[in-house]
């Protein structure tokens, strides 16, 4: 496979021109997007995980009558800070 070669001899910019239908050097050609769409991803995902994880924080079960373990100011859901 030219790809897995080219990025094992060390070309991490190797990608696939569809156009050519051959590998290419994707950073002079200017195709930077999939990293950034990694990034977001990643950056989106992190912000879901604190969002569901303060749920608890939220929502108290009724029956307890008392505070969540570990009391007040564990967390605060507020997703990655920038």
């Amino acid at each position: 496979n030219k790809l897995r070669q080219s990025h094992a001899e060390g070309a991490l910019w190797s990608g696939v021109n569809i156009m050519k239908e051959d590998i290419c050097d994707n950073f002079e050609g200017f195709v930077w997007e999939p990293a950034v769409v990694k990034i977001n991803a990643i950056t989106a995902a992190s912000e879901a995980t604190c969002l569901i994880l303060s749920v608890d924080e939220t929502i108290k079960n009724p029956k307890s009558g008392g505070d969540a373990p570990g009391g007040p100011g564990m967390g605060r859901g507020r997703g990655r800070p920038m």
